[in-house]
């Protein structure tokens, strides 16, 4: 399993195969605003590096995606094909995001226990609860150089 980060040229060729994987993938714990997000992003986006997009691939096949705009605090979704869930794919997409970026968000339903654990797994600390747009109790995590004021702006 390799890990790559997708670059701005080749979205376009694969975006219908991931959201694809999103939707089939996603166990409806990926929000429509998510999904929207994902279907209308452009090359240009992820250029300026307003969105990052890790694939994880096993030959050509499509593993786990990761997908973040904003250092997250726009959007951010990480899928694993729930036949390979527990093998460390999502854990190793999470780590090379906070290697990329000076600081991650991510938003996790509360009762979402295993997501919970593997971002606390990476250091991730809890910084704010909210509710989603879907109506669940959220918990907001934060890696790296993160500050309240980023939430106050973003997460209202």
């Amino acid at each position: 399993m390799k890990v790559i980060k997708v670059s701005p040229i080749t979205l376009p060729s694969i975006k219908s195969t991931l959201l694809r994987f999103v939707r089939l993938e996603g166990d409806r714990r990926i929000t429509k605003e998510s999904r929207d997000w994902l279907a209308e992003l452009s090359p240009e986006e992820m250029k300026n590096q307003e969105a990052i997009l890790l694939a994880a691939v096993e030959g050509r096949r499509l593993v786990g995606l990761f997908a973040i705009s904003e250092c997250g605090l726009a959007h951010s979704c990480l899928v694993v094909d729930r036949r390979r869930r527990g093998q460390g794919i999502g854990k190793a997409m999470a780590a090379r995001m906070c290697g990329l970026l000076p600081k991650l968000y991510v938003r996790i339903a509360i009762d979402n226990v295993s997501s919970l654990a593997l971002f606390k797994s990476l250091g991730f600390e809890p910084v704010k609860a909210s509710i989603s747009t879907t109506g669940k109790p959220t918990l907001w995590l934060a890696y790296g150089q993160w500050t309240p004021d980023d939430l106050q702006v973003s997460a209202g």
